[in-house]
């Protein structure tokens, strides 16, 4: 998806229509209001958001909007990661939690064993080094 301003193509990572609206919903502005404001019905301006919006209809928008066609044009949040995706980070994730907790219980393991040892070796010394 691209757009052009001032004779320049900028990508966008989502459909302009789609900005609108979650820039829209993330305002907690709700589809009659915006109809309400440009005089239009809220079944038309449902089919704005989900087609084609031209240059004129944008900046109506956008004035609705108290906000400039720019912010419309360029406003995308990252695009939501699919179930794999997350999958993947969370299996990640735990595979570095397994790694650090086998690498804590070994060391823990080799301290035990130290342990033992200098108690054995107290107890058949006399135990003055058991604190040292």
């Amino acid at each position: 998806m691209h757009f052009c301003l001032c004779n320049r193509t900028y990508p966008t990572s989502m459909p302009l229509n789609d900005n609108i609206r979650q820039y829209r919903k993330d305002h907690d502005i709700s589809q009659e209001t915006i109809s309400d404001t440009l005089a239009m019905t809220q079944s038309n301006y449902s089919r704005v958001e989900k087609g084609t919006v031209d240059e004129k209809m944008l900046i109506r928008i956008a004035k609705a909007l108290n906000t400039t066609p720019d912010v419309l044009r360029f406003y995308h949040l990252p695009p939501k990661p699919t179930d794999e995706q997350q999958t993947r980070t969370l299996l990640a994730q735990k595979d570095e939690m397994i790694a650090l907790l086998k690498d804590q219980l070994h060391r823990l393991h080799e301290e035990n064993s130290r342990l033992h040892a200098r108690l054995a070796d107290c107890l058949q010394g006399g135990g003055s080094e058991l604190y040292t």
